[in-house]
């Protein structure tokens, strides 16, 4: 979906606002996939300023894909925006200052919408905040209760000593410290 401002024929100051209705291709975090729906499509302001167009694109975005922690299906909701600024002279702005997504007076509006939402996923889509995820060892949804796995960490060859009861020095007989140089403890 593209918008060209040009055609807007804004003056200074005024401004343009349309919503559409757009498909974004699915968004791969850490090659995991997550299909993005926008129910409401998206929103662009475009307003007329000095030196050229500021462009914002709001949407209420629904990403679908699996829990980084347990992987069960999850849906995340949320509001995404980005703003963009499209000069009318190209002099004067380095090549880096300029938005990837307006070519000339050309605005790509699905890519500004699909920047949006990436920026505002967080690091770690999971279904709860509380969710316990999967036990490392059996793959086990610890949120449907425990394993009975040993803990992490844990070495069961070293079982047998679990039960073995030290006594202290003082508790033996004699005191535990007869035929003991003072110097050499």
């Amino acid at each position: 979906m593209f918008l060209d401002l040009a055609h807007l024929a804004l003056r200074t100051g005024e401004r343009y606002e349309r919503s559409y209705a757009i498909d974004l291709v699915p968004i791969v975090l850490g090659g995991v996939r997550y299909e993005v729906l926008l129910p409401e499509g998206v929103t662009v302001k475009v307003e007329r300023v000095a030196g050229g167009f500021l462009v914002k694109a709001g949407a209420h975005a629904r990403v679908y894909g699996p829990c980084a922690r347990c992987l069960k299906e999850t849906v995340l909701d949320l509001h995404a925006e980005q703003q963009e600024f499209a000069p009318t002279a190209k002099d004067g702005w380095e090549e880096s200052e300029l938005s990837a997504f307006i070519e000339g007076l050309v605005v790509d509006v699905a890519g500004i919408a699909r920047e949006a939402v990436v920026l505002s996923l967080p690091s770690q889509i999971v279904c709860s905040a509380d969710c316990l995820g999967l036990c490392p060892q059996c793959g086990k949804d610890l949120n449907e209760g425990p394993c009975g796995c040993l803990p992490a960490g844990s070495d069961e060859r070293w079982g047998i000593l679990k039960d073995l009861r030290l006594t202290d020095e003082s508790e033996q007989p004699g005191g535990g410290s007869e035929g003991v140089d003072d110097d050499s403890r």
